[in-house]
């Protein structure tokens, strides 16, 4: 998975190098120690007071470095876990329909909040900390070579030693993070779930027995990552009783050689830190390199995430620049003309393949025309209505506007041709005008005209601030009824030649319906399909054709 951009890896190669670069002094410190401790045992004043003004400007270079090596670091991580996110959250809001719905929206969020978070604690982070502690392990190497050989054998002896432990617990701990980053989106999923049905929660006193399912699932999430801590545990507790040892070790042969004359006092205290020094990044190298190792099924998972977004556009969207698959295209693409038919030829679909819910269909629609869809729940109405606004390509038959294969028009053209006022009314957690212009400009003429004929226009003096009234979230602020004539005008600014209106004002009262409803029919060259269970005869003259529907046939 491609996890930084060019910028980013610039960042990630200007952090490493810094990090070299700071680990490096860091451990040269032990030379300096060494001749301070040497000139002041040999009483050389004019050598002490060189080292004096040696360390000050080694502590101040120590410091600048350390300074930018933590800002490269911290710059990359905000710069990786932001475009991160806004490569999951574009590739799963470009997923097909189809693809969109195989998951629950809870999924996408856990990927978006706690995957991101997983991959900088547990990949990122890290990285940079190996990288670090590469480097001074290397430096510390060479220095205690040059200083005492003897020494450097015995600490590489407990090296090997304490590499074979995470070496044995890799592939363990990697099973373990993967089943807790599974554990974790169930988590959040249900935790959704149970906020989401509050008002069942209080309607039918389910406090008990919701409390008890969300523990439940709250005790075995945490008992996954507790189960991948301990392994964690086992591995840093191992890591610290081996590098206490060698550097208990190092410390009785250093003394030796000191005694027998081999070393000086100043060797020895350079002995001393830097087999500290030595141990430090080898015990953080076992400790972070599990971690970097179990965050790749992770990865796959976002990348998979990430690349979908490709998935439903053709060659034209693919090659158009971000900003226009991010937008509607209004008014960057004119509205689509819709001059002569929509023709369903012998369609056949469903959502699973050996249950269909439409049989053979066959509609003609004419421009301008004003068209009625009757029939029960789960006669196949909204299905339908699904197929002509591109939800799948995997249907039996042909679907086409003005004689175009509906699986050949990009999805921004799409729109731009089709809209469609639903029962289920989805607002954004701002005000109303956002919830109508969608982040587009328009005149105010084609603003108050939409107000006017949606019904919005009625209770705005009723709002304290107007157009600019939050709706809350989901549109919690306001009545059902409002809530759907504000999907009316967010329909009808759009200016779209084709409107389908799936049971779009059953939320308002009869006579509301009648007159919002009776606007629409009216208007001349606006093609109309109106979804309903139970027509209103007053509006039966306004229609140029009412077509029955049943077991996903037209009858």
């Amino acid at each position: 998975m491609k996890l930084y951009t060019k910028k980013d890896r610039a960042l990630l190669w200007g952090a490493v190098l810094l990090g070299g670069i700071n680990a490096a002094l860091s451990a040269f410190i032990s030379i300096l120690l060494q001749q301070i401790i040497d000139v002041a045992t040999h009483k050389d004043v004019d050598g002490f007071t060189n080292l004096f003004f040696v360390m000050l400007i080694y502590l101040a270079v120590l410091g600048i470095i350390g300074f930018l090596e933590a800002y490269c670091g911290k710059l990359l991580l905000r710069n990786v876990s932001r475009h991160l996110r806004e490569r999951i959250f574009t590739g799963v809001i470009k997923r097909s329909p189809v693809h969109y719905h195989s998951q629950n929206t809870a999924d996408y969020l856990s990927a978006i909040v706690n995957d991101v978070k997983i991959v900088e604690e547990n990949y990122l982070i890290p990285l940079l900390t190996c990288s670090q502690m590469l480097v001074l392990f290397l430096t510390t190497l060479g220095i205690l070579f040059y200083l005492s050989p003897l020494v450097t054998v015995i600490l590489l002896v407990f090296l090997v030693l304490m590499f074979l432990i995470p070496a044995l617990l890799g592939k363990n701990m990697q099973k373990k993070q993967d089943a807790y980053s599974e554990k974790l989106a169930d988590f959040t999923a249900q935790t959704k779930d149970y906020l989401n049905g509050y008002e069942i929660i209080q309607g039918y006193t389910l406090f008990s027995y919701i409390s008890t399912k969300f523990f439940r699932i709250n005790k075995d999430t945490t008992d996954k990552k507790f189960s991948a801590d301990k392994l964690l545990a086992v591995n840093e507790s191992f890591s610290d009783v081996l590098s206490s040892l060698s550097i208990v070790v190092i410390i009785f042969l250093s003394a030796y050689l000191m005694m027998t004359g081999k070393i000086t006092m100043g060797t020895l205290l350079a002995l001393v830190q830097l087999s500290g020094t030595f141990i430090t990044p080898v015990v953080l190298l076992m400790q972070n390199a599990p971690k970097i190792t179990s965050v790749k099924p992770i990865l796959e998972h976002l990348y998979a995430l990430t690349e979908s977004q490709a998935e439903s556009l053709t060659t034209k969207d693919k090659a158009a620049p971000e900003s226009t698959l991010l937008h509607t295209p209004y008014p960057d693409i004119p509205p689509a003309a819709f001059k002569s038919s929509l023709v369903c030829s012998d369609v056949t679909f469903g959502y699973a393949p050996d249950n269909p819910v439409l049989h053979h269909l066959n509609l003609q629609i004419r421009a301008g025309k004003k068209y009625a869809l009757l029939g029960e729940s789960g006669c196949g109405k909204s299905t339908l209505i699904k197929l002509l606004t591109g939800y799948s390509p995997d249907f039996a038959g042909t679907i086409s506007y003005d004689g175009r294969p509906v699986t050949d028009i990009v999805l921004p053209e799409l729109n731009s041709l089709v809209s469609v006022i639903h029962q289920n009314v989805f607002l954004f957690d701002t005000d109303i005008l956002e919830n109508i212009c969608l982040g587009q400009t328009y005149p105010d003429n084609m603003l108050q005209q939409a107000l006017n004929e949606s019904g919005v226009a009625q209770f705005l003096p009723d709002l304290e601030n107007g157009l600019h009234t939050k709706v809350g979230e989901n549109g919690n602020n306001l009545s059902g009824g409002q809530k759907q004539r504000i999907a009316v005008a967010r329909a009808l600014i759009r200016n779209t030649p084709i409107l389908i209106i799936d049971e779009g004002t059953s939320a308002v009262d009869v006579d509301t319906a009648y007159e919002i409803e009776e606007k629409l029919l009216t208007r001349k060259n606006l093609t109309i399909i109106c979804i309903t269970h139970h027509m209103n005869s007053r509006l039966e003259p306004y229609y140029d054709e009412i077509f029955h529907m049943k077991d996903g046939c037209l009858c």
